[in-house]
């Protein structure tokens, strides 16, 4: 979702999509830069990103010196990559398609992101397998979701604790919100009817062959706070229980997973 206004990234304005680019970058500098601390993205990593919007981060990729490309359902969001691309002077190649049918070759990229995205699918089991498909051996996914473990969320307004509630009760509230309420949700046409807890992101990733999967904690760069921060990380990633309650003080989670 777009922080701005409650609406969905793929129906942001041309606007809002120039205002956020600088973001995007320093989030794939951020990623990269976690991804880098498991494994060793090669010079030139041809990167996927489900999801694409407009190609934000696929301009932040460009800039990285990765090659990157882009799959999105959302018609008029791909409108805007080509005015995207027009404006920056840059190519920008997003496909139509969706998670659970990537128009690509098997064993084709070093790098997927998912950013909001596996949260929303309709076959979640379908969407890892295609995932797990395109990526080249050794290969890493990564991506963050709604996390089950957090009473906050940003998905739909107006349900507190919503985070807590049973999945098929997140399933009725949501269809019925993209039915009756589209204002709640961001007037997304698929709203977030996944999400994860640990332990279910772990059994998903394994379930489809991937071999090491790693939480937002495991992830995360002492070098990216001062000296707080990094006790604070250290803490966290000291116990499964201070994992736990940290995990049910973010409204998301992350993982990535290698190939």
């Amino acid at each position: 979702m777009s922080k701005k206004r409650h609406i969905a990234t793929e129906q942001q304005s041309f606007e809002e999509i120039l205002e956020a680019l600088p973001a995007r970058i320093s989030w794939a500098e951020a990623i990269t830069s976690r991804l880098n601390r498991i494994t060793t993205l090669p010079n030139q990593a041809r990167v996927l990103d489900v999801g694409a919007a407009a190609g934000g981060f696929l301009v932040a990729c460009d800039q990285l010196g990765y090659r990157c490309e882009g799959i999105e359902p959302w018609e008029e969001a791909r409108h805007n990559s080509i005015k995207l691309s027009e404006h920056l002077g840059i190519p920008l190649h997003i496909k139509d398609g969706t998670a659970e049918s990537i128009p690509f070759d098997s064993n084709t990229f070093d790098v997927v992101h998912a950013a909001s995205v596996i949260e929303h699918v309709l076959d979640v089991e379908k969407a890892i397998e295609e995932i797990y498909r395109v990526l080249k051996p050794g290969g890493v996914l990564w991506f963050n979701a709604a996390s089950a473990m957090c009473p906050r969320q940003e998905e739909i307004r107006g349900f507190p604790l919503f985070g807590w509630y049973p999945d098929p009760l997140k399933r009725r509230i949501m269809n019925w919100a993209k039915d009756i309420k589209p204002h709640l949700i961001g007037h997304t046409k698929t709203p977030a009817i996944n999400w994860f807890t640990p332990s279910k992101a772990r059994a998903l990733l394994r379930r489809h062959g991937f071999r090491k999967v790693y939480d937002r904690w495991d992830l995360r760069l002492l070098c990216e706070g001062g000296r707080v921060y990094g006790l604070a990380l250290r803490g966290v990633r000291s116990t499964k229980l201070t994992k736990t309650l940290a995990d049910m003080l973010v409204s998301s989670c992350s993982y990535a997973a290698i190939k």
